[in-house]
């Protein structure tokens, strides 16, 4: 065969499904809105209230606010706040015999992760991801002289608008007893 006949023939090969081409998937229809929101890229600009509230009983305990800003469409907003605390080891030395401490430390305090998308007709759709840990205190907060932390994660998807607050979580600490409370709170930044 020559060139002149190979050419139509790869031509015709490549034109098959699945020879040189990429098939499509079938996708589901996007509604208008959610089809113009793509288009427009990164939209409003909200400001974003969580606040973690630990209560035992009725009595509040603690109420940890925090606000940050993140862009529908935009970058995720990432916060980090703590404090390292130290946690002593004790070993034994191998050449007195005697006990000896040190400290290692860990990092206890808040993380919170936010994203959000527009979902037109003024709804936003949050992706929030919160962990939030601590040092136990008062009676039974250590175990041989070894302190206990508490450690409470989560991520939650409200589906809000302007001005909307909403109470996500609600969950007990199984070992304190204590309730865990998280309250957010989302306004468009106008």
């Amino acid at each position: 065969m020559t060139r002149r006949t190979l050419f139509p023939l790869a031509v015709a090969l490549l034109a098959l499904p699945g020879r040189g081409q990429a098939q499509e998937t079938a996708k589901p229809e996007a509604t208008k809105a959610e089809t113009a929101v793509e288009r427009r890229g990164p939209s409003a600009t909200l400001r974003i209230q969580l606040v973690i509230t630990r209560f035992q009983g009725e009595k509040k305990l603690a109420s940890l606010p925090y606000t940050f800003v993140v862009t529908a469409g935009g970058s995720r907003a990432r916060m980090r706040m703590g404090v390292d605390t130290p946690v002593p080891t004790t070993t034994t030395s191998s050449d007195t015999g005697k006990p000896m401490t040190s400290y290692q430390y860990k990092t206890v305090g808040t993380n919170i992760d936010c994203s959000a998308s527009d979902r037109g007709e003024g709804r936003y759709q949050l992706n929030i991801g919160v962990e939030n840990s601590s040092a136990l205190t008062g009676p039974g907060a250590a175990v041989e002289g070894a302190p206990l932390f508490r450690r409470f994660e989560t991520n939650l998807d409200p589906l809000m608008r302007d001005g909307q607050s909403v109470q996500t979580v609600a969950s007990t600490d199984p070992v304190t007893g204590e309730v865990v409370k998280i309250d957010v709170t989302m306004n468009v930044v106008k």
